[in-house]
């Protein structure tokens, strides 16, 4: 064999050696569920007084004598999680519970207290948990006084990384950007015409389905006609701020940037996370093909731009 053969093959190695690397890396996460959480696993906000600890084990239907994986999650494991100064005056109340699922089950997120989850919708957070490489568990949220819900997410990821899941800095991030993302552009559109947030949860499948399927070749200007095009279809693009759609165009870069997408179950799991949100959704997506391809949208549109240049072209000769 060539000298130049023998590069070439070694490159063709070591680029599937990183490939492998990577799908391993965020299914991992789920494979750790799998066979770390035998029982519930339990983490509490570091705020709570031993009255709203109580309540709140309660809620997420703690059996004392039974269940062992009980957590606290305090200021500096937040901070280091969120990659943020460590300050006393942080204030952490929202809880999560997190348990394992067949495999044939579909990611599930329960707020079991609504009243006090003031940000974060349930479908927020299982779009997060996706981009964190979960693909089925239920999860459980609860808090005892108003919170804006976003601390559950560090939650998650204390009790991942404490049963031994290896979960990226990427992922963390990129999850995090997502779940702020959502919940801003849910808080600022509440009340407005046109705007829906199940419309928004399905339109941020699509978008991340179609980075992952296009397998990192796309431009940034690419990118922003997939998210356009996807919130144009689902009739959301009139309700939203220029800034709000910049948020998940950037979100949307991020992401294709990424590990995460070269998770093979990735957007298997999409999909069951957006069936699950349609079929909930009662008649909120009638007359909508929920059978979007942002993909083939974008490849339609420059054909027909291909065919416009090339028309001009003959025209002058």
């Amino acid at each position: 064999m060539s000298f130049k053969k023998k590069i070439l093959m070694s490159g063709l190695v070591l680029a599937s050696l990183s490939l492998h690397g990577h799908a391993f890396a965020e299914s991992q996460v789920q494979s750790v569920i799998d066979e770390s959480y035998v029982q519930p696993d339990y983490v509490l906000g570091y705020s709570l007084s031993d009255s709203q600890k109580q309540e709140t084990l309660n809620l997420l239907n703690y059996q004392e004598g039974k269940d062992t994986n009980l957590k606290t999650l305090d200021t500096s494991h937040y901070a280091k999680i969120m990659d943020v100064a460590d300050d006393s005056s942080l204030r952490l109340y929202s809880s999560v519970k997190i348990e394992k699922l067949g495999a044939s089950k579909t990611l599930t997120v329960s707020i079991l207290t609504p009243e006090n989850i003031t940000k974060v919708t349930e479908d927020m957070y299982r779009n997060a948990a996706v981009t964190l490489g979960i693909q089925h568990a239920t999860i459980q949220v609860a808090s005892p006084i108003p919170v804006t819900g976003e601390s559950a997410l560090a939650g998650i990821y204390y009790s991942l990384e404490e049963n031994g899941a290896n979960v990226s800095d990427e992922s963390k991030a990129l999850a995090q950007e997502e779940l702020n993302a959502l919940s801003d552009i849910n808080a600022e559109n509440q009340g407005k015409e046109g705007y829906d947030a199940d419309k928004l949860n399905v339109a941020l499948t699509d978008i991340k389905s179609a980075i992952a399927e296009a397998n990192k070749d796309l431009s940034k200007e690419d990118i922003q006609k997939i998210v356009e095009d996807t919130l144009d279809h689902y009739n959301l693009r009139s309700s939203m701020s220029e800034n709000q759609v910049t948020l998940i165009v950037n979100f949307a870069v991020n992401l294709s940037n990424s590990g995460v997408i070269s998770n093979s179950d990735f957007v298997n799991t999409l999909g069951d996370l957006k069936d699950s949100i349609v079929s909930k959704a009662d008649g909120t997506f009638k007359g909508i093909d929920v059978n979007f391809d942002a993909n083939k949208a974008m490849e339609q549109g420059k054909g027909i731009w291909q065919q416009i240049v090339d028309f001009f072209k003959n025209l002058i000769g």
